[in-house]
């Protein structure tokens, strides 16, 4: 006689198998802890000489442990693996959650001294994690960090709901009165960073002083406004030399289904018209990769990229940011900024010149023209308070 259990993803169950007198018999229990359970009760019952498919049928319906709903330490990073590979978050945005979470969530302390991620997703309240979500704000946690924590319980619980695993209402789904005003007007007040007028000259020698063969990419995102993965995943042939524009239709990603390149954001493909600099220091550049490829003898995809590495790859963000941007931030002096800052700078210097905020829109890409109000449109205002003075000659 033997007795086994394995994971039945088409039923979503754990499948006991008993084996017996050449007799098969098959139960299925919504848990590994149940399956494990029985599992070892019909061993101990095999030595004690008991026939097994009565010891089921009791142990069924005496013996088996009552039914619990699993642990949210447990659950919550398994649902959030699920996210990601269904595309609905990006792998670092569910790290970031995970991270979080571990930090603030599961180990909140409950009044009856248990953590918070021991409970059953079927005890958590709202009144718990509107206590935890209060103490957050006491450590001056910013709105963002709450926001990392608040946001997937709020999506896993709902989650649940719809799927009939849990009735509602949802602990997670009203918390405004603890997460407060603070947090929600934060965003209004939000900080876009960017280079001023007078440090884009110093940044761009610094990086062409330092990082010659990088100073392409990042000149790019300074007089083109990509983000960054737009730019790692320019091909040569993006580069209209006659129009001076370039077409920028995919992006490097971790997202879902697609690992490396992928279709830009929302597949909203665009066409962005490229300064004359930026267009002269384009050429050059693919001059001297075409020549690179062809001494070290690329694959034809190296050869196909705008910004491949020496190995003719493309650039992965880690080694861009630790061996390229943040020594360029530390050696040029300049305050300490992530690297789509240079997009914002790209957007800030269009409008401070009177550049229509509509055709920066296009240029940028943006879903709507509130968000690049939204986004730009208080920036460096002492630079149009002067013309208030101009009023006086309407009058």
């Amino acid at each position: 006689m033997s007795a086994s259990y394995k994971w039945r993803p088409d039923r979503r169950t754990w499948e006991v198998t008993i084996t017996w007198n050449y007799q098969r018999k098959r139960v299925q229990y919504e848990s590994e802890a149940d399956a494990k359970e029985i599992v070892r009760h019909i061993r101990k019952l095999e030595l004690e000489g008991v026939n097994v498919f009565e010891a089921i049928t009791k142990a069924r319906t005496a013996t088996r442990p009552t039914p619990t709903a699993p642990r949210l330490r447990e659950v919550l990073p398994l649902w959030l693996d699920r996210q990601v590979l269904a595309g609905q978050i990006r792998a670092s945005t569910g790290r970031l959650y995970a991270r979080c979470l571990r930090g603030w969530c599961y180990t909140h302390p409950l009044e009856d001294g248990r953590a918070l991620g021991d409970l059953p997703i079927d005890a958590v309240t709202r009144e718990m994690l509107g206590a935890m979500i209060r103490r957050m704000r006491e450590a001056k946690l910013s709105g963002s960090t709450i926001g990392n924590v608040h946001f997937p319980l709020r999506s896993y619980f709902a989650d649940l709901i719809e799927t009939k695993k849990l009735l509602g209402p949802s602990p997670a789904g009203d918390l405004k009165y603890f997460v407060g005003k603070a947090s929600r007007t934060a965003s209004k007040r939000r900080h876009y960073p960017y280079f001023t007028q007078d440090e884009g000259p110093v940044l761009m020698a610094a990086a062409q002083a330092l990082f010659p063969r990088w100073y392409p990419f990042i000149l790019t995102g300074v007089l083109a406004g990509l983000r960054w993965g737009e730019t790692a995943a320019l091909r040569r042939t993006d580069l209209n030399v006659r129009k001076g524009t370039l077409t920028v239709e995919r992006t490097i990603s971790d997202r879902g289904e697609y690992q490396g390149i992928a279709p830009v954001k929302d597949y909203e493909f665009r066409t962005v018209k490229v300064a004359p600099k930026l267009l002269a220091v384009l050429q050059s550049h693919l001059e001297a990769v075409t020549l690179e490829g062809q001494v070290k003898e690329w694959k034809p995809e190296g050869r196909a990229l705008m910004f491949p590495t020496v190995f003719g790859n493309p650039v992965p963000y880690p080694y861009f940011w630790q061996s390229i941007w943040r020594p360029l931030m530390r050696k040029s002096g300049l305050p300490v900024r992530n690297y789509h800052a240079t997009r914002h700078t790209y957007a800030t210097w269009l409008l401070e010149d009177g550049a229509n905020i509509h055709w920066v829109s296009q240029q940028l890409g943006h879903a709507t023209i509130k968000q690049t109000v939204d986004t730009y449109g208080h920036i460096q205002p002492d630079r149009h308070e002067g013309a208030v003075e101009g009023l006086d000659r309407y009058v």
